[in-house]
């Protein structure tokens, strides 16, 4: 995917091709005739909110968002554009809001994505691995104080102007020489007034950040991975219904024979090797067969989910396991609303449930799906 990604507080941008597989950006230096365009808002003119909800589902977390916002707001929730990026944890979920006036969002019409230079700011410390900073960003007439704790913005400060930075502070953006022996927030090779420009190319690797747009720009990297997900989803529906069937029919003659044994041992009352009791009682296996064999199978909830997953934003699934009728799947996705979709796909044919959500220091989710009905 080719992204350029435009900074609308320093007037900049780069153009890149993200591979979010490998997780890595190629510069372009010639711009490409087909890219998408992911705009950086500017802080400057957006105001944020950050809410704690006890609850994860989705529904009420949209529903609590709005309410929580028209109480908030100093104007009609009507007259802006909002996007909230969440965090869950076993207690609840974490909510940073973004708000914006529509018709700012309005002016900006080719846009595929349009995310706050906060997310960008953010994916630039996940990509360097740093969970825990304080970010100062010098824009155009304006300063951006943000505080990262576990990879989720806790604090946010918008000041014309900075007179005094903590040591331990990492500068970015158009940083004024009176800074400049502070530590910096840079990636190999790109200039940190480029800073927000790449955070935007990120935007195709980590899941974190809004889309005020309203568009499905958001979606891309799914898209992306949905390719590889589906082959690799294939090789595992293939090799797992091969290794299950196989492992029944092994496991169930075992079963037959020793059921058979038994009753041979019982009729005859023979204390001896038993020969074969399958060739003695051919009529009693069928019957047993018959009776113990699961209804539905490993191949056709492996199919089930082949051909449903198209539906969700699932982008890994590495574990599948299945047993006594039972199934437990280990997977990764982008959000917690994702992860639900998909066991409600999985709901509709069978008894499915969520055991656990966990969110990775990428800002992914991790999840555990089980259920029962095979």
């Amino acid at each position: 995917m080719i992204i350029k990604g435009i900074d609308l507080g320093l007037s900049k941008y780069l153009i890149g091709e993200v591979n979010p597989f490998k997780k890595s950006v190629k510069i372009l230096e010639n711009e490409p005739k087909h890219y998408k365009l992911f705009y950086s808002f500017p802080s400057v003119k957006s105001t944020f909110r950050k809410y704690r909800f006890p609850f994860k589902d989705r529904s009420k977390i949209e529903k609590a968002v709005k309410t929580q916002l028209s109480l908030d707001l100093p104007f009609s929730i009507d007259t802006v554009k909002y996007a909230y990026y969440t965090k869950t944890d076993k207690n609840g979920v974490d909510v940073f809001c973004v708000v914006a006036k529509k018709e700012d969002i309005a002016a900006i019409k080719d846009a595929d994505v349009i995310d706050s230079e906060l997310f960008s700011l953010l994916r630039i410390c996940m990509f360097l691995q740093l969970e825990n900073c304080d970010v100062v960003h010098f824009s155009e007439g304006y300063v951006l104080q943000l505080s990262i704790k576990n990879s989720f913005i806790d604090h946010v400060k918008v000041m014309p102007d900075i007179d005094n930075i903590p040591e331990d502070f990492i500068l970015s953006g158009k940083i004024p020489q009176k800074f400049s022996a502070y530590r910096k927030l840079k990636v190999e090779n790109i200039d940190t007034e480029l800073n927000v420009c790449y955070g935007m190319l990120l935007r195709g690797i980590f899941g974190a950040g809004v889309d005020l747009s309203g568009s499905s720009g958001k979606n891309y990297v799914e898209s992306l991975l949905k390719g590889a997900f589906y082959l690799l989803l294939s090789g595992i529906i293939l090799n797992s219904a091969l290794f299950y069937r196989s492992y029944t029919l092994e496991d169930q003659l075992r079963k037959i024979k020793e059921k058979e044994k038994e009753l041979f041992i019982k009729a005859f009352n023979y204390t001896g090797e038993v020969f074969d009791p399958l060739e003695q009682a051919k009529s009693k296996i069928l019957m047993i067969e018959k009776e113990s064999y699961p209804q539905n199978d490993a191949v056709e909830l492996l199919d089930f989910i082949g051909r449903s997953v198209k539906n969700t934003s699932v982008y890994k699934i590495y574990s599948i396991s299945i047993t006594e009728g039972k199934f437990r799947i280990k997977g990764m996705a982008k959000t917690v609303s994702d992860v639900e979709k998909f066991k409600n796909i999985l709901s509709k044919k069978f008894k499915a449930k969520i055991e656990e959500t966990v969110t990775t220091p990428e800002g992914d989710i991790r999840f555990i799906v089980s259920g029962e009905g095979l």
